[in-house]
């Protein structure tokens, strides 16, 4: 190889190298989640959405899980927060003693938030009789 080409060749590679190292440093940060939260009541069928930003909590798909039986309803939040199952889902669905927990998935708001947090709510035993 000539030395003419040899230092076109390594001059090649030093601008491909520059570019590896530019691309990652000049590119934006993803945004980070707003944080969210979901409440499940003691009775197991309602809860609430939390989150500092108010475009995370209404709207937002509230999933009520029975662990070993699945999904028994999924309902949006109001825009306050607050949720309630669909009784008609629950009560065809739901295989007593359950043990259920509140799960919603993270999101995509329209407005400044880029996006919201998933969350899944504690356990609670829904008891028979």
């Amino acid at each position: 190889m000539s030395r003419t080409k040899k230092a076109g060749a390594f001059a090649a590679l030093a601008v491909a190298a520059i570019a590896l190292v530019a691309i990652p440093a000049g590119a934006a940060k993803p945004s980070q989640a707003v944080k969210s939260e979901v409440t499940l009541g003691a009775a197991g069928y309602q809860g609430k959405v939390k989150s500092a930003s108010s475009s995370c909590t209404g709207e937002r798909t509230v999933v009520l899980k029975q662990k070993g039986n699945g999904v028994l309803s999924r309902v949006k939040s109001k825009a306050n927060g607050n949720w309630k199952a669909d009784l008609e889902d629950l009560n065809e669905n739901i295989e007593i003693p359950a043990m259920v927990y509140a799960e919603v998935k993270p999101s995509s708001p329209p407005g400044p938030v880029a996006e919201c947090g998933g969350a899944i709510s504690k356990t609670v035993e829904i008891a028979g009789g």
